[in-house]
């Protein structure tokens, strides 16, 4: 773990992160069973055995939190790390790679919160809204990395860049994870492997895979 200046963090902030996290997914749970509507900051604080002021001063208002559980995914899951590397990357299978172990992270690290927010976006408008731009935030980096394996030209002949970015948008869905783990009783490094090699035979030409 290293913080935005790329230096490592010390015991507090360290203790900050946690209590920062443990707030996030305290508001996670109440708005899932309750509604974002009738969950008080005062029952979060409670819940996350902090005081109501340590939660304004960690994250903010409650609108806020909301906002705050889609930031926790992104820094948990070291997308922006990996969506860099993503782009800077000229090896297509390295492109797939990264791709599939930016949502293990994802899938593996931050269930919770995906859970929570998706349950509640069941009954509360707000969560709804929420979850939606995740959906939004998935489709759009299956886009840009089939636009990037388009620019690198190593998308398999006769399939155009919005099929390949359908095809990595669907194989790495959140239900995709959730039913091969939790229903099939994989575990991540089969789902990585597995997804892995599906979308390399399913995205790039043969003479690429021959060459593995």
């Amino acid at each position: 773990m290293t913080t935005q200046d790329g230096s490592r963090p010390n015991r507090r902030q360290m203790q900050a992160a946690q209590t920062r996290r443990d707030i996030i997914l305290a508001a996670s749970k109440l708005f899932t069973q309750h509604g974002y509507a009738h969950t008080s900051v005062a029952d979060i604080a409670q819940e996350a055995g902090v005081a109501v002021q340590t939660i304004y001063a960690s994250v903010g208002s409650k609108p806020q939190l909301i906002t705050a559980m889609l930031d926790e995914v992104d820094a948990v899951a070291e997308i922006p790390q990996l969506a860099a590397q993503i782009q800077q990357s000229h090896d297509p299978r390295e492109v797939i790679a990264l791709m599939v172990r930016l949502t293990r992270q994802l899938n593996e690290r931050c269930h919770d919160i995906i859970a929570g927010l998706r349950s509640g976006a069941h009954v509360d408008a707000d969560l709804a809204a929420a979850y939606a731009a995740g959906a939004a935030r998935h489709r759009d980096g299956a886009a840009t990395c089939a636009q990037h394996l388009a620019q690198l030209h190593a998308l398999r002949p006769g399939l155009d860049t919005a099929t390949a970015a359908t095809t990595i948008a669907v194989l790495l869905y959140y239900d995709t994870y959730a039913q091969l783990h939790n229903e099939h009783g994989w575990s991540y490094d089969r789902c990585e492997h597995w997804l892995r090699d599906t979308l390399n035979q399913l995205l790039l030409p043969a003479t690429t895979m021959a060459d593995t």
